[in-house]
């Protein structure tokens, strides 16, 4: 895989940092500090490296101006060493050129997709589905009768995009995921369960990215809505009637129930559990692993979920901290 070569001020420019070291030096590509060789670009950001940093082969290295003086070779100083290297990534990311329609897939109306937007084999696109300039979408996928995809998207191998699914602008769905299926909705009778229709639809706003094999389910009634820049992690699920506020972030595994309202900013690590019916309100941290049960209207750290023990032995220390937490 060939990548665009660049010299060391090009990348600094657009870094908006500073070169100390020789700026005509050639970088090809970006490597971890304990990987990098001569023309690799490496990255500092985490303190816990700092052994690598000093002991790296890379041509060169993103940091802040207060670890320059560790570094044995050459560098480009930034004011947020995390964010220059998200950007420097940009640089070498291989772009996807890809037009037209596979002959293997099957398409109800060629005249709803943008000229310049790609169809992958056999994908499977139903009626009134519009696809908008420069989309993507890669073999495997299913696009049920009435679903939007916005300009500059893209959507991966084996996504299914059920009725009515509404993808805004420069969103990124990857492999696997599931997209507009239903909720658990059954209302109890007798015995038996009687499924709740679910007569709503998913819409994702712009610039949102869902990780490989997640499940956002479609609302009951209304909409379940994921708002701009959302990022979600891989095989989280979102329960029926959800809304996901602007710019939150959800690590992976993390599953959210049925009715829950997100807000923005929001940090949600992996492997939590949301219950249903809540409000998580703006500027929100939750670490991962951790059981939130109750509504957060204060912006803050929350954690939880304590160490596996007997049931019994479980229920006392859970008491106990709910006794001290109203001292």
């Amino acid at each position: 895989m060939s990548f665009r070569t660049y010299k060391l001020k090009e990348i600094a420019d657009y870094l908006d940092g500073e070169v100390i070291g020789d700026e005509k030096i050639k970088i090809r590509f970006i490597f971890p500090l304990d990987q990098a060789n001569k023309n690799h670009l490496s990255f500092f950001y985490n303190k816990n490296f700092l052994n690598q940093l000093k002991s790296t082969k890379a041509s060169a290295v993103i940091l802040t101006k207060e670890f320059s003086d560790n570094c044995n070779t050459n560098c480009i100083v930034v004011e947020n060493a995390h964010l220059a290297y998200a950007k420097a990534t940009k640089l070498f990311k291989k772009e996807i050129n890809k037009t037209g329609i596979h002959p293997s897939a099957i398409i109800a109306d060629k005249s709803l997709i943008d000229p310049s937007a790609y169809v992958g084999p056999c994908s499977v696109i139903e009626s009134n589905v519009r696809i908008g300039e420069n989309v993507i979408i890669f073999g495997g996928a299913f696009l049920a009768e009435g679903t939007v995809v916005g300009e500059n998207s893209i959507i991966y191998s084996n996504v299914s995009l059920y009725e009515e699914t509404l993808i805004g602008e420069n969103c990124i769905i990857h492999a696997n995921s599931s997209i507009g299926s239903d909720g658990l909705g059954f209302a109890i009778n007798g015995s038996e369960w009687e499924k709740i229709e679910h007569l709503g639809n998913v819409r994702l706003e712009n610039d949102i990215e869902i990780g490989a094999g997640c499940t956002i389910d479609k609302s009951s009634s209304g909409e379940t809505l994921i708002k701009s820049g959302v990022k979600i992690d891989n095989q989280v699920h979102i329960a029926h009637n959800c809304e996901i506020g602007e710019s939150s972030i959800i690590g992976a595994s993390t599953a959210i129930a049925g009715s829950t309202t997100i807000g923005a900013r929001c940090k949600i690590g992996g492997g939590c559990g949301i219950v249903d019916n809540i409000v998580i309100g703006d500027d929100v941290m939750i670490t991962p692993m951790s059981f939130v049960t109750k509504s957060l209207k204060s912006k803050g750290t929350y954690s939880g979920g304590p160490i596996l023990m007997e049931h019994a032995n479980w229920l006392k220390n859970a008491a106990n901290v709910r006794r001290n937490a109203k001292k």
